[in-house]
């Protein structure tokens, strides 16, 4: 992957961030950079991206800032195939991060966030549900990704649930992430 093509899938999420009203001046999320790593990423070997919501020591000396995006060039887990996937869906994802990151009490400090997603934002434990409850199998992992990889299917098909979807549990995340999207619009604090 070369920082050409990053370029192009970052301006085209971000496009889709400004149909959803998400990316515009008075959005925290313009704050949020993406930034291409040469090298790949030693403490995540297998992470595709990753966004950093606090920065550790070992960030800091690696150069990572709080609030950005970071994309490797090289994921170490995959070896010299790189099948990362779409880079577009990648990206999309990680918005999906600066977006609980922006606007944490109606994500990370939500009672309804945790209703909806099976835990605290920030719960390393995977949320209850089977796998029909989920968007992807990483969705599963934990509450954080189970929004994030909502949150990027939600912009790929822009707003619309497929209907491949019909778990109660994706509807009402679903739902969430368009009320969500509304609320920040109106410039909702909280719910």
């Amino acid at each position: 992957m070369t920082k050409s093509q990053l370029d192009t899938a970052a301006r085209d999420v971000q496009n889709e961030l400004g149909r959803s009203g998400l990316w515009n001046e008075g959005s925290r999320l313009i704050c949020t950079e993406v930034f291409w790593c040469w090298l790949p990423q030693v403490t995540m070997p297998s992470a595709l991206g990753f966004f950093v919501h606090e920065t550790p020591l070992l960030g800091s000396v690696l150069g990572y800032e709080a609030g950005h995006i970071y994309i490797p060039q090289w994921v170490l887990s995959q070896g010299p195939w790189q099948r990362r996937g779409s880079l577009r869906d990648v990206v999309r994802h990680e918005y999906g991060h600066a977006v609980a990151h922006h606007y944490p009490a109606l994500i990370r400090r939500s009672s309804r966030f945790a209703s909806t997603f099976g835990g605290r934002y920030d719960d390393s434990e995977p949320g209850w549900g089977d796998v029909l409850d989920f968007v992807t199998d990483y969705a599963a992992t934990c509450p954080a990704e189970d929004f994030a990889e909502t949150f990027m299917l939600f912009l790929r098909r822009r707003g619309r649930l497929p209907d491949a979807f019909f778990s109660p549990a994706v509807r009402e995340k679903w739902q969430f992430i368009e009320d969500l999207t509304a609320a920040i619009n109106l410039g909702v604090k909280k719910w």
